[in-house]
């Protein structure tokens, strides 16, 4: 029987595949990972992800535009002390602000990513992602890296993900099962389509095998946790896919 840390690796490897199909067709690849409401998995995914892509050769950018609760640094032990504020207020430059993780376990030795963590705190979040500074920082971005993971704010409580959203090339909804209704799924569906997000998918987490039975209807996938450090599988087990 496979560990819960081979389980959690092989959930990402597939949601990487998977996503790489859904980024094929986009000149930008700036996607944008969300949720309809806090705790339901959103940074854990965008983690995770990152890690995996890393350890396909990917050139990744994972990007905390959560200003509002950074938590993306804390993952990886790096600093907060500049990253994205500082960067659309003047106050700091882009390759100051990257953050090199290096990461274990790829075929030809280790592998990174660059994070870009959310810097200072700043009293209005909602105007300053909105800037057109904060288009050119996507930009820079992306014109470095295969893709650029963004870490954002939930859907429903605040306005944030919404005004990313119409900068980026696409969406990742993350849901938990058993915790995210179908309503709020649909709300926060309806939201970004509305503000102009293409929806690349959904991402159910923790999802074990009697879920099937509630009607979410996402199909299956490998189990996997929340946890970057460990990698182990969230209670008896969870699951996670893109559709």
């Amino acid at each position: 029987m496979a560990t819960g840390r081979a389980f959690n690796e092989e959930a990402y490897r597939v949601l990487r595949s998977n996503l790489n199909v859904a980024i094929s067709d986009l000149e930008r690849a700036t996607v944008i990972v969300t949720s309809a409401q806090p705790g339901e998995g959103k940074t854990a995914t965008s983690a995770n992800l990152a890690r995996a892509m890393a350890l396909g050769g990917q050139r990744v950018v994972l990007a905390d535009l959560d200003l509002r609760h950074p938590d993306v640094h804390r993952w990886f032990g790096v600093s907060n002390d500049t990253g994205v504020t500082d960067i659309l207020l003047g106050r700091g430059a882009v390759d100051e602000s990257l953050k090199y993780v290096e990461v274990a376990g790829g075929t030809d030795g280790a592998r990174g990513f660059y994070l870009l963590p959310t810097g200072s705190p700043v009293a209005n979040p909602t105007e300053l992602i909105g800037s057109r500074r904060m288009g050119q920082l996507l930009d820079a971005l992306a014109a470095s890296a295969d893709i650029v993971l963004i870490d954002t704010p939930p859907v429903l409580p605040v306005a944030d993900t919404l005004v990313i959203g119409r900068m980026a090339a696409g969406a990742i909804l993350v849901v938990e099962a058993r915790k995210t209704t179908v309503a709020a799924i649909q709300r926060a569906k309806d939201a970004l389509t509305r503000s102009q997000t293409r929806l690349l998918g959904v991402v159910v987490n923790k999802l074990l095998a009697k879920d099937a039975d509630l009607g979410y209807g996402y199909g299956y996938g490998y189990g996997y946790g929340d946890s970057y450090g460990d990698g182990e599988a969230s209670g008896n087990g969870s699951s996670g896919d893109i559709l």
